[in-house]
């Protein structure tokens, strides 16, 4: 067993700087009582020449890599940046990037190898289920975390029980946060009355955001009809439940999925008869949403930020792709957030980077909760449990005369 799980992980590592689509690239399935093995590729000594070390935990292989790509390279961008401006106190900046699969065991041993390899702080991972991952690992060694698109409330605190990760930061909205504020756009400006809601059943996402949304839309507010529908992983076939919302007559229909989702309710909602106005979450922010022709009516989402065009132009520039939506600019702006909290602590000594470490880490958690840094998305500072004073950009999907729709930003939902 020892040698098949070191052949896979050789296997795995050479394909380590590789992106693979969803459902690509993902380990085999493991035997019944077989240990699944972590796929980790660590970077070189990480704090060689008196550097700062941040670690970098996003996937590049499995099914959580492109969002993670993207991800690492916003983070690059802001340490490549800052290094040609000399760096940190007189120290240069290293941004050790841990390459691992899409598991939550792969995003928990990055963080515990991070750690014990003498990081200063985790910037990371995009998902939220390998953020919470890291999260447990952060928590329990006194390290900052500061994670860039994970919009899973409880990932900072648990609002039942009130219990906090001190040391766990979010650039983003929740999933409650964006529910709650598209529900209040659509009984507010849309003027709606009758909603249906078509959300995904197992993806804790769609399910967070479809029940902070009903919550909203239909608290302590007579006249207004809720209806819920939902469907499974890897449907395609929305008809039966459109038909169903057909005759329901809302004035709004909210999909909490994923733009390959919305693309193909919008279609066969179309096909049914069903002409309502559409809403969605940041997961509808893609090129390819609507592709197989418009919404049947009015479209709307939410995103977590709107990318300035400066640095849209920097990470073309750098990278030589089209810039991806929040995930590089939140990733890029969760370094400086920690670059901001080490400025704050002076000139560090190498005993603070050795025999001081935890020490340090500690004062670095504290600049970082205290601290208000302008970055290229905007203010940011962040409540009592570490989440962002942040709300949510709206965008609208407009239909051109020729080609497929495209989304434009028109304006800003809860707190800019």
């Amino acid at each position: 067993m020892a040698s098949r799980a070191s052949a896979v992980l050789l296997a795995w590592a050479a394909l380590a700087s590789l992106a693979c689509p969803r459902g690509e690239g993902e380990r085999p399935p493991a035997a019944v009582g077989e240990r699944v093995a972590p796929l980790v590729v660590p970077p070189a000594e990480i704090r060689a020449g008196g550097a700062l070390a941040i670690a970098a935990v996003f996937p590049t292989m499995g099914r959580y890599a492109v969002s993670g790509v993207q991800s690492l390279q916003g983070a690059r961008i802001a340490v490549e940046e800052l290094n040609a401006n000399g760096g940190v106190n007189g120290r240069p900046l290293r941004l050790a990037a841990y390459r691992m699969g899409s598991y939550f065991v792969d995003a928990r041993e990055a963080a515990a190898q991070a750690i014990r390899a003498g990081a200063l702080a985790i910037v990371g991972a995009n998902s939220s289920e390998l953020s919470q991952a890291v999260a447990e690992e952060a928590e329990a060694n006194g390290i900052l975390q500061v994670t860039n698109v994970s919009t899973a409330a409880d990932l900072t605190w648990e609002p039942q029980s009130s219990r906090t990760r001190p040391f766990v930061f979010r650039m983003c909205a929740t999933d409650d946060v964006m529910g709650d504020l598209l529900a209040g756009f659509a009984r507010d400006r849309l003027h709606a009355r009758r909603v249906a809601v078509l959300y995904e059943v197992g993806r804790p996402y769609s399910q967070r955001l479809a029940r902070s949304f009903v919550a909203r839309f239909s608290d302590d507010v007579a006249g207004h009809a809720v209806a819920k529908f939902s469907y499974l992983t890897l449907e395609t076939d929305f008809r039966p439940q459109l038909e169903l919302i057909r005759k329901f007559r809302p004035d709004v229909l909210f999909v909490p999925g994923s733009f390959q989702d919305a693309t193909l309710v919008s279609a066969q909602a179309v096909q049914v008869g069903l002409h309502v106005t559409m809403l969605g979450g940041d997961a509808w922010s893609s090129p390819l949403l609507f592709q197989r022709g418009g919404p049947p009516g009015e479209a709307y989402y939410v995103e977590l930020c709107s990318p300035t065009p400066e640095f849209d132009r920097r990470y073309e520039a750098t990278v030589g792709e089209e810039p991806p939506g929040c995930r590089a600019v939140l990733a890029y702006d969760a370094v400086r957030v920690i670059v901001a909290g080490l400025r704050s602590l002076g000139p560090l000594s190498d005993d603070a980077l050795d025999s001081g470490l935890a020490e340090t880490r500690r004062r670095l958690r504290d600049a970082v909760a205290r601290n208000r840094v302008d970055g290229a998305t905007g203010r940011i500072r962040f409540d009592v449990h570490g989440d962002r004073r942040q709300g949510v950009a709206l965008y609208s999907v407009e239909k051109t005369p020729v080609g497929p729709p495209r989304a434009l930003v028109r304006g800003w939902l809860g707190e800019p």
